[in-house]
């Protein structure tokens, strides 16, 4: 009974990662796009395609992450080199490779800023704020956070000053803290498996901040259950497709709830509404994966994304860093 339960919740581990790399994947080639241009361009995404320029010319191809799941990944590596704790100056300096890199063209403007004053005077905790600057890019990257909270006795105090810390490295409005700590307990909540999606919302509207975010959840959990697809869509985009925190994540929310025992329609919902596609479909297939686990993601999704066998080994990686701070590290035998 203990070795399934360390497996199953390796498996929910696997999964988050793999779905949040799978929803940037899938929502990236689209991104700011209306759901108008998305039906007429592919009626309904819900396949790997590649990011292509007005001629034709591939930026990126099909199934290739980009800059949210890079991030995360960036916590995922400093959180397993400190041995299950989040070391901020680590993961920062693994930020700043990625305006190096070609992923940069897709850094939201907040964390571009705040990446290039940090590589100048090299402090981590300085994230910009003000007008425009609470986006929904830190929520992205914090499904790492809850994970590594997951199998430890909860403290609450302590879940936060980790999303704190690591939204700091790029944001300090405070929405955007709340809207990073939303995703984090959400995620701990789904690995722990003890709360059930329907009143997850609810719960983690309890939990954080009252603020934009908190009220944007509460409106996302009155929707009423749905089973049309074009109706679906239809409330989803009345809650807000922009890039704004607050409806980044209720949209990313709401998709889950609308069909949580089924990770295509959920990631796919989110990213046919049009709007932050890659960052709403990174949350979306985060709270699917974490929920179903690895092994109930679709085979077509998983074998298709770029980058694949990286994942895995990050994520068995941090599982042993959560269980190293949960003070019950048990040795995993690869099959």
């Amino acid at each position: 009974m203990q070795e399934r339960e360390r497996t199953d919740l390796l498996d929910r581990f696997t999964g988050c990662l793999l779905g949040l790399a799978i929803g940037d994947a899938l929502g990236t080639p689209v991104s700011g796009w209306t759901r108008e241009a998305i039906a007429a361009r592919y009626h309904w995404l819900d396949r790997f395609v590649p990011l292509v320029t007005e001629d034709g010319t591939v930026i990126i191809p099909a199934g290739e992450f980009t800059d949210e799941t890079e991030l995360a990944l960036s916590l995922v590596e400093s959180a397993i080199s400190a041995r299950g704790y989040l070391d901020v100056a680590a993961a920062g300096y693994r930020f700043l490779r990625l305006l190096d890199g070609p992923t940069a063209r897709f850094l939201d403007e907040p964390t571009r800023r705040a990446l290039t004053a940090a590589a100048e005077h090299g402090d981590f905790q300085r994230g910009v704020a003000g007008p425009g600057t609470a986006t929904g890019s830190a929520a992205a990257r914090a499904a790492p956070i809850g994970l590594l909270h997951a199998l430890s006795r909860f403290n609450p105090d302590l879940l936060v000053r980790d999303v704190l810390r690591a939204t700091l490295i790029t944001h300090a409005e405070p929405e955007v803290v709340n809207g990073a700590l939303a995703v984090a307990y959400a995620i701990l909540l789904l690995v722990q498996g003890t709360t059930p999606p329907d009143v997850l919302l609810d719960e983690v509207a309890r939990f954080i901040d009252e603020d934009a975010v908190a009220q944007r959840l509460r409106r996302a959990a009155l929707h009423p259950v749905l089973a049309d697809d074009d109706e679906l869509v239809r409330a989803l985009v009345a809650l807000g497709t922009s890039a704004a925190v607050d409806e980044v994540v209720a949209t990313a929310f709401a998709s889950f709830a609308a069909a949580h025992d089924d990770f295509a329609r959920a990631v796919t919902l989110a990213i046919n509404i049009g709007g932050a596609t890659d960052t709403r479909g990174a949350i979306t297939g985060a709270l699917a994966g974490a929920h179903l686990g690895a092994s109930r993601l679709p085979t077509a999704l998983v074998e298709g994304l770029e980058g694949r066998p990286y994942i895995l080994l990050a994520a068995r990686g941090l599982f042993q860093a959560a269980q190293q701070r949960a003070g019950r590290f048990v040795r995993l035998l690869v099959r």
